[in-house]
């Protein structure tokens, strides 16, 4: 499996203000940069999207992507996500106020993309990849993802605040081989943390101690402003494992 954390910063640096992964080309986590992966050729090789939340920055990239990639085939993108995230997409979105409504306009057209509404707990089997969706602690409904090939699973916990079923799922899986967590704020935002369900370096300790088994777990979503005080503070609490990611760098598992 590779996993791949697409950039979303014009400027060259490794912050991550807008989230998308890439696994094997083909499936994203996410929408936040998929506007920005790569050639058009690359971008319409992505047929499954698996959205973990509705906020901007897990979606902000998906009207300029679909835009991009459609070509009347009738062969388009399929969203996966909660029944929460999907109607978001319809009243916030794509409401002919903030982007075209494609929804409507793929009912009497070849479609520009198809909605697959997902429960917690629920396995899809796609593009190779068998996909098992798990509810998380944020601000609105949020499910991670944990994603097996014939080789390895990686897990996508996604935005969340302190939680556990995701861990007990994960951990029961012999071939977990990373987790790309988030670690938000510092520890001097706690407070901020626990109002919007995001984790600081304290709080991502505790969330890799209750994996119970050594694993990689690569850092993201480090809050762009805080992402150097971020890095010191889990730096110097010295855990195993954990490394930094490196967004467009290929991870292979």
């Amino acid at each position: 499996m590779q996993v791949t954390i697409v950039p979303s910063s014009c400027s060259g640096q490794p912050v991550h203000l807008f989230a998308t992964y890439l696994v094997n080309g083909v499936v994203a986590v996410d929408a936040g940069a998929i506007g920005l992966y790569g050639s058009l050729a690359e971008m319409a090789k992505i047929k499954h999207v698996l959205l973990t939340h509705c906020h901007l920055d897990h979606v902000a990239g998906l009207p300029p992507f679909l835009d991009a990639v459609y070509d009347g085939s009738g062969d388009c993108v399929i969203i996966h996500g909660l029944a929460h995230t999907l109607e978001s997409l319809k009243t916030d979105i794509f409401n002919n106020r903030l982007y075209p409504d494609f929804l409507k306009i793929s009912t009497f057209r070849p479609p520009y993309l198809k909605l697959d509404e997902i429960r917690p707990g629920q396995v899809l089997e796609l593009a190779g990849l068998k996909v098992t969706a798990i509810e998380v602690n944020h601000s609105v409904p949020t499910v991670g993802y944990l994603i097996e090939d014939d080789r390895a699973a990686v897990l996508f916990p996604s935005d969340t605040f302190s939680t556990e079923e995701i861990w007990k799922v994960a951990g029961a899986n012999p071939g977990l081989k990373a987790v790309f967590l988030e670690c938000t704020y510092p520890r001097e935002l706690h407070w901020l943390a626990e109002i919007a369900r995001h984790l600081t370096p304290d709080l991502y300790a505790a969330e890799m101690k209750k994996l119970g088994k050594p694993c990689r777990f690569i850092t993201v979503h480090m809050h762009a402003k805080h992402r150097p005080i971020v890095m010191q503070q889990l730096e110097e609490l010295k855990l195993p494992g954990m490394e930094f990611g490196e967004p467009g760098a290929p991870y292979t598992f």
